[in-house]
C-alpha cells in the first residue's frame, strides 16, 4: 500500500490567517513546508512592507485586498504576476468602494489600498467570475460599521467555496487545516489507473471542503473510500460506465484531473461548468482543449458555455514522447501526471505544483518502479 501525506487544504489555511488577522490575533509560525499560496497570504498579512508582492497567489491578492482596505490606518500597494494582474477583480473591487473603500489602480494593474472603516450594509456582487470575491467580504465583516448584506448578481460558482468560508467564520478552530481533497483526488485517479491501493494519511471523509464531492464519484468511476482513524484508503472495484457526465459548477479545481482520467478510462465523456477555468493562473479552458489535441483525442466544444466532451474509448497512448508544458499552472501539472501514467512524455515547468503541492512529484515519482518511470522533467 502506498501512504501518502497531503498537503494542507489551502482554501482552509487561507481563510483561517484571515480570521486571525481581522480578529487581532497573533498568526501561526510560519512554516516552509506551506504551499506557496498559503505563503503568499502569510506574507501579505504578516509583511510591514508598504508594498506586496502576491506572484500567482490570487486568492491572496483577493483576501488581502479585502483586509488592508477595512484597516484603518493602512497604505499598502498590492502587485502580482503580469497574468495575476489580468485575472478579474473589479467585482470585489466595486462592492468594496461601495462600501467606502479608497483604492486606486495603477497602469500595470497594481493598486493603491488606504484603509478605512467601511460601512457593512446592502451591497451587490457580481458572483459570476469567482466566489472569493463573496468569501473576502465575509471574512472582513468584524471590521465594517455595520451587518453585511450581500445581493448576488450573475450565476453563482464554486459555491461550497463560500459554504467554506462561513463554516470557518462561525466556527472556532486551531490553525489545524484539513488535508487537501483536489489535491487527494489525483491520488484517487492514480489509484483507478494503475490498480494500486492508497492511503491518504489523515484525510477525512467527513470535510467542510466543496471538492470532497470527488468521494461520492466511486461508483461513476469504480474506486471505493474507506475511512478509519489514520486516514482514507482507495480501492479500485472497476467501472461499468461507459457514459460519464459532470457538472464542475461547484468544483471546477477538480476538472483537469478528472478529464485526464476520462481519457485514459476510455468513456464517452461530457462537463460542463467550466466558465471560471479562463481567468485562472492560465487560460484553463484553451490549455485543456490544446491538451486533448495533443493527444489526439477528438473533442466537442461549445466555447459559449465551456463545456467540452469526447469520446475516448478507441484512444490509445502514443509510442512518441510527447513534449508538453504545465504553462505555468498547478492544475494542468496534475493534468500531466495522470496522463503520464500511460502516456511518454517530458514535461516542461514542473514547479508550478509548488503552489498547492511542493512535494508533489518528489511523492509521484517516488512510487514508481524505475522501468515505469516514464515522466522525465525539465525546466524553461
Amino acid at each position: 500500500m502506498i501512504k501518502i501525506d497531503l498537503p494542507l487544504s489551502k482554501s482552509i489555511a487561507n481563510r483561517l490567517l484571515v480570521k486571525y488577522f481581522v480578529q487581532n490575533q497573533k498568526l501561526p509560525i510560519f512554516d516552509e513546508n506551506w504551499s506557496d499560496d498559503i505563503k503568499a497570504m502569510y506574507h501579505i498579512l504578516h509583511s510591514k512592507e508598504n508594498q506586496i508582492n502576491a506572484g500567482d497567489a490570487g486568492t491572496a491578492f483577493r483576501f488581502g485586498m479585502a483586509c488592508w482596505a477595512a484597516t484603518p490606518g493602512i497604505k499598502k500597494i498590492i502587485t502580482g504576476s503580469p497574468r495575476l494582474l489580468q485575472r478579474p477583480i473589479m467585482p470585489l473591487v466595486n462592492a468594496l468602494i461601495e462600501m467606502g473603500a479608497d483604492l486606486t489602480q495603477l497602469r500595470d494593474g497594481s493598486w493603491i489600498i488606504i484603509g478605512k472603516k467601511l460601512s457593512g450594509g446592502n451591497i451587490q456582487l457580481d458572483a459570476s467570475f469567482s466566489s472569493q470575491f463573496e468569501s473576502a467580504l465575509l471574512l472582513i465583516e468584524p471590521l465594517m460599521s455595520s451587518i453585511l448584506n450581500i445581493t448576488k448578481t450573475g450565476q453563482s460558482v464554486s459555491v461550497p467555496y463560500v459554504d467554506l468560508t462561513k463554516s470557518i467564520i462561525e466556527n472556532s478552530e486551531n490553525f489545524l487545516p484539513e488535508p487537501d481533497w483536489s489535491n487527494a483526488w489525483v491520488w484517487i485517479a492514480r489509484s483507478i489507473i494503475k490498480k494500486e491501493e492508497i492511503l491518504l494519511n489523515k484525510l477525512d471523509l467527513v470535510s467542510i471542503q466543496g471538492d470532497s464531492i470527488c468521494a461520492t464519484w466511486g461508483d461513476i468511476f469504480g474506486f471505493q473510500l474507506m475511512n478509519d482513524s489514520v486516514g482514507t484508503s482507495v480501492k479500485v472495484c472497476g467501472h461499468n460506465s461507459k457514459r460519464i457526465a459532470i457538472n464542475f459548477i461547484v468544483c471546477p479545481d477538480l476538472a483537469q484531473v478528472t478529464i485526464a482520467l476520462a481519457v485514459l478510462i476510455g468513456v464517452e465523456f461530457t462537463c460542463n461548468g467550466l466558465q471560471t477555468l479562463p481567468h485562472k493562473e492560465t487560460n484553463r479552458y484553451e490549455a485543456l482543449l490544446e491538451a486533448l489535441n495533443i493527444l489526439n483525442v477528438n473533442i466537442d466544444k461549445n466555447s459559449d458555455n465551456h463545456s467540452i466532451s469526447f469520446n475516448s474509448v478507441h484512444w490509445k497512448p502514443s509510442f512518441k514522447t510527447l513534449n508538453v508544458s504545465s504553462l505555468g499552472d498547478h492544475r494542468m501539472s496534475f493534468f500531466w501526471a495522470i496522463i503520464g501514467l500511460r502516456q511518454p512524455l517530458i514535461l516542461r515547468g514542473k514547479d508550478a505544483v509548488s503552489k498547492s503541492y511542493p512535494e508533489f512529484w518528489e511523492h509521484w515519482l517516488k512510487e514508481f518502479p524505475a522501468k515505469e518511470n516514464r515522466i522525465r522533467l525539465t525546466i524553461n
